[in-house]
């Protein structure tokens, strides 16, 4: 039961992402978005991933897998579209 609340909150916490990423890339517009705190976001989600690694929780893994990902692509666009 508990690896499946993992999962959920996986899913749902890397989901909430993928939109402002979106945006950012397809409009290039990031003038709304703030580097230092993706910058501190993105630290956050890979210390969590790196933890998550440490103790081998798969949904902690894969969440943060994604989380680095989709924050990693919202930091890209700010640093290159400003």
């Amino acid at each position: 039961m508990e690896q499946y609340v993992g999962f959920l909150a996986a899913i749902l916490g890397t989901v909430c992402w993928v939109p402002q990423a979106w945006k950012a890339w397809a409009t290039r517009d990031t003038s709304g978005l703030s580097l230092p705190s993706n910058l501190m976001f993105l630290m956050t989600v890979s210390l969590w991933l790196v933890y998550g690694l440490m103790v081998g929780d798969l949904p902690l893994i894969l969440a943060n897998v994604c989380g680095v990902l989709a924050v990693l692509s919202i930091v890209s666009a700010k640093l290159k579209f400003g």
